[in-house]
């Protein structure tokens, strides 16, 4: 494949256009659930050729033969992404086998209830070891050949990166610190004038296993803040990044409401989340501490979500993927508030 050319004088920006789907090398980690899953169906049915990397062998197994089974080219990976060693192999497996890499998700993370307090040095360390060293990990063994492909990174990141919530604070932690080194690492690539891209994918509560997997010190079953939102439309938002990089993409409009009012008025924020944050994290059922998968996966391969109620699509995701129905919703609305206006005039 040929390396586009950056001539100098000129902005980042003027890179070659990005190959479509078909033609590309794309990796996944976390790779075998959720989010993680839907984007590397999503890759797969547009024609990519899609590796896996994920920490658990069955679920890895189970997702790769799904994918297999509607034809999609795909391979699968075991791979602990706080492992450098460990992903250093798979990035040089995968470019031994297809010669590049286009596409790089970095998506792997782990989630903990506990007020930051409570929050053991050890937990809040692992926590960083996945969600940020992991992160990274993937993302230095990648960028030779990302360079070479004049690829995309695509970090899925959280609301929480902007929006802080209760009882996640080694969670929000971590996500901070994964777009505080991305936004270096982007301007870093701008000043050597590497033809790679950096897409953050900002989602609000997404309905994944991540929630029924979450390490717990709380009495109720974990939850979050409504509205859920499907795991799809994450996937939607990563798979079009592919194609068409952006700086931030959110997904779900409580993800943009969130981080709006967050940068305007952190103080009702305060407020708000200061008096019912807390029970916004957790259902009225009862349930016991949990170990969860901080050190390692667990055998539970079951797909559906780990909240009370199923994720709903977004619309608002949907028109940011589809902007010529973008473009008509907006005419739409303005001819709505305007031609009213016109005939009052008259």
């Amino acid at each position: 494949m040929r390396t586009p050319v950056i001539r100098k004088g000129r902005s980042p920006r003027t890179r070659a256009r990005r190959p479509p789907l078909d033609a590309q090398v794309v990796v996944v980690t976390g790779g075998s659930r959720g989010i993680g899953r839907e984007a590397a169906l999503g890759f797969a049915r547009a024609g990519a050729s899609v590796v896996l990397l994920a920490r658990g062998e069955q679920a890895l197994t189970e997702t790769v033969a799904e994918i297999a089974a509607e034809g999609g080219d795909v391979r699968g990976i075991v791979c602990d992404v706080s492992d450098r060693r460990a992903v250093q192999d798979a990035v040089d497996q995968i470019t031994h086998a297809f010669g590049r890499i286009d596409t790089w998700v970095g998506n792997a993370g782990v989630l903990l209830y506990a007020p930051l307090a409570d929050t053991t040095p050890e937990e809040f360390r692992r926590i960083l070891e996945i969600n940020v060293v992991g992160q990274l990990n993937g993302i230095q063994a990648a960028l030779p050949a990302l360079r070479r492909s004049g690829g995309t990174i695509i970090v899925v990141s959280s609301a929480e990166a902007v929006v802080a919530m209760p009882l996640h604070g080694a969670y929000a932690a971590s996500k901070h610190a994964v777009e505080g080194a991305v936004d270096a690492l982007r301007r870093e690539l701008r000043a050597e004038r590497a033809p790679v891209t950096i897409t953050v994918v900002r989602p609000a509560v997404i309905d994944t296993p991540i929630y029924r997997h979450a390490r717990s010190r709380m009495t109720y079953r974990p939850s979050g803040p409504h509205p859920h939102y499907r795991a799809r439309s994450v996937a939607r938002a990563i798979v079009y990044a592919a194609v068409h990089p952006t700086r931030t993409m959110h997904v779900g409009g409580g993800a943009l409401l969130l981080t709006g009012v967050q940068r305007g008025a952190p103080a009702v924020l305060d407020a708000a989340l200061g008096r019912f944050g807390p029970r916004m994290m957790r259902t009225a059922e009862e349930a016991q501490a949990r170990f969860g998968n901080l050190l390692g996966p667990l055998r539970d391969t079951e797909q559906r979500g780990g909240l009370p109620h199923r994720g709903r699509g977004s619309v608002t995701t949907w028109l940011r993927v589809h902007p010529g129905w973008r473009t008509a919703a907006i005419v739409a609305v303005l001819g709505a508030v305007l031609l009213p206006r016109r005939g009052v005039r008259r």
